[in-house]
């Protein structure tokens, strides 16, 4: 019996034995799962919404595609399926599509909140999905998406993890950010909560300072003319452009606002199947 509970004790350590590890699963919609688990990261209990292909059960492990897509802040991981003409978009893509739960936390490791580790459960998130539904490590079958906080967010963390995603797509993102001098309308108020006041380390987390790491990647940047994000956008792309990393700019009528991200998904839909199945052929 001391044999077994210090092996189980040398699992936990290790991270081969977790909670995280026996997720529970329930139906939201048919071929809409919600996966619960405790977080390891974040000391809590959270869950993910998984949307499924047709048929799934019948695509080899390999061969599977999925797309990451990050909500923005005051959002959650039932926005998008709350959406009936979104809900059907996704249920057709024939991807796996991931929506995590990512509070408002910028899907980063504050600096100031070190309890807030939303990198690092991001992380765990993907773990957990990929363990549920047998999802391959193979970067050609992964990419990333988000909009406003999340645009930010899937961006920074594919600069981070460039080893995990084949493709990156930003819907208003926050792309140039956080910082100071912007022009008037074209700015956001950092939330000196999540990123503190040292502005030395907010160039840490802004992903026009890592724009390099995206090399390699299909990379997609959507915007809108009357959105406060779009000069923050025309800087990242501007940065695309010095570092001769091929990209899609798109820019919509419109402003920082969910209509905007309704337009915007089937552009990120058509967008990921195209740079997969590209990856996939070479």
């Amino acid at each position: 019996m001391l044999v077994f509970v210090l092996a189980l004790m040398v699992l936990l350590f290790e991270g081969g034995l977790t909670d995280a590890a026996v997720p529970e699963v329930k139906e939201l919609f048919p071929r809409i799962e919600a996966v619960s688990f405790f977080s390891t990261r974040l000391k809590q209990r959270k869950r993910a919404v998984v949307v499924l292909p047709v048929e799934w059960q019948k695509i080899k492990p390999e061969d599977r595609r999925t797309l990451v897509i990050l909500h923005g802040r005051g959002r959650h991981e039932l926005t998008l399926i709350d959406e009936k003409t979104i809900r059907k978009q996704l249920l057709d893509s024939g991807l796996f599509v991931i929506l995590p739960d990512g509070d408002d936390g910028w899907y980063l490791n504050s600096p100031v909140r070190k309890q807030d580790v939303y990198e690092a459960y991001l992380e765990e998130v993907l773990s957990v999905v990929s363990q549920e539904y047998q999802l391959p490590k193979d970067r050609k079958r992964w990419a990333i998406a988000g909009w406003s906080m999340g645009g930010f967010g899937c961006v920074n963390f594919a600069e981070r993890h460039p080893e995990q995603f084949a493709a990156v797509s930003s819907i208003i993102g926050l792309l140039d950010f956080p910082r100071t001098g912007l022009p008037k309308g074209q700015s956001y108020k950092v939330p000196l909560e999540r990123f503190g006041t040292d502005e030395t380390i907010w160039k840490r987390f802004n992903p026009l300072n890592g724009a390099e790491k995206l090399k390699g990647m299909s990379v997609l940047i959507i915007t809108a003319d009357a959105a406060f994000d779009r000069t923050m956008n025309e800087h990242f792309r501007d940065r695309l452009v010095k570092l001769n990393q091929t990209h899609k700019y798109v820019e919509l009528k419109g402003g920082h606002t969910f209509p905007v991200v309704r337009e915007a998904i089937p552009h990120v839909l058509a967008f990921t199947k195209r740079a997969l199945q590209k990856q996939q052929d070479e």
